[in-house]
């Protein structure tokens, strides 16, 4: 039998982490990580070692490097279901983890927001989950065989993740969690003009959609979805989930502005994720900070005034009928990918 060289052992070992902390930040059973570095485990599971080297925030092409050191392929879209299973399992404790570019992020997102309960977000412009797939994923949805495995494996991982956050959003919605959300006014117009400057036809119509998929679902339970217009502009984008629970967490990011070029590797640090009483309690202070800064005139008539608010950000484009039209036909996607458009974040 071939004796394989244990390469995760010093990634584990590098790392300077507790395996307890690993074990809740990957998915993979303590138990598993102690024979692993204790060499009683020859060739670890291909998707054991893809879970604990994105909990510690190594890129795809890293990981496809210590995977062919275990004599397996590349990462591939069948490879997804197990490395999904095992995030599932992660446990966001501990204080403040980091968060390296949008891969890590998503993988937290999703675990984070199955605990369900209220959610507070602060950004600029609706939740991502309104957003059509095409909008969101920002281009082709099939693997381009030009591109690196480490590409196009980003690519089918990030479609996956999505489409499971959505799964947990209308779970969350259809058990009644409420989603309060706070966006700075100039920011939300910003972005309009940016959006539908960039895109044409039907890139346009993905923009449209979005604010369509939010508007709807607002007028459907104004009490559950609440998004307030807000005269202030915070330095941080952030989420509180299950802030009306015991032990919420709380997610917050830099705003980086510009983008030259996507990258699937590790490179900027994005944000953190924290379940420290202190940190949440600043955040809840942000919150309230927000809450007093409301515009009234879109807090009056609710949902009815901010409907018509978002209507009217589409009216110098001629699109404000459209937008009406996709408001009653919500969640409707066209197969239009979205080049050069930008995405409000990850939340």
């Amino acid at each position: 039998m071939r004796i394989f060289e244990n390469i995760i052992r010093r990634i584990i070992e590098r790392s300077g982490l507790k395996l307890n902390t690993i074990s809740k930040s990957s998915g993979i059973s303590h138990t598993y990580l102690t024979k692993l570095v204790n060499d009683h485990i020859n060739r670890p599971g291909k998707d054991k070692i893809a879970s604990i080297m994105l909990a510690l925030n190594h890129s795809i092409d890293e990981i496809n490097t210590v995977l062919a050191g275990y004599d397996y392929q590349a990462l591939d879209e069948p490879d997804i279901p197990e490395i999904l299973e095992n995030n599932r399992k992660r446990k966001i404790q501990g204080n403040t983890l980091s968060l390296y570019d949008d891969i890590h992020v998503k993988l937290l997102l999703s675990p984070m927001e199955r605990m369900g309960g209220t959610k507070i977000l602060v950004k600029e412009a609706p939740s991502v989950l309104f957003m059509p797939d095409e909008f969101y994923l920002g281009y082709k949805p099939g693997a381009d065989p030009a591109d690196p495995p480490d590409k196009n494996f980003h690519r089918a991982f990030t479609r996956a993740l999505f489409r499971e956050r959505k799964a947990i959003f209308k779970k969350s919605c259809d058990a009644g969690a409420r989603f309060e959300t706070f966006i700075c006014r100039d920011c939300l117009e910003d972005y309009v003009k940016k959006a539908m400057a960039a895109g044409k036809g039907g890139q346009q119509e993905l923009v449209l959609r979005f604010f369509a998929n939010a508007a709807a679902a607002i007028r459907a339970t104004p009490d559950q979805h609440r998004t307030w217009i807000m005269e202030r502009c915070p330095w941080f984008d952030y989420m509180i989930q299950g802030d009306d629970r015991e032990d919420p967490k709380v997610f917050f990011f830099g705003k980086k502005k510009h983008d030259y070029g996507a990258s699937s590797q590790q490179i900027n640090l994005q944000g953190f994720t924290s379940d420290s009483s202190s940190m949440i309690e600043l955040f809840r202070n942000e919150t309230r900070l927000c809450r007093s800064a409301i515009d009234p005139q879109l807090e009056q008539n609710y949902p009815q005034n901010l409907i018509g608010y978002f209507k009217n950000l589409f009216a110098p484009y001629g699109c404000d009928r459209k937008f009406e039209s996709f408001m009653e036909r919500p969640d409707l996607a066209g197969p239009v990918a979205m080049e050069g458009v930008h995405r409000p974040g990850s939340i």
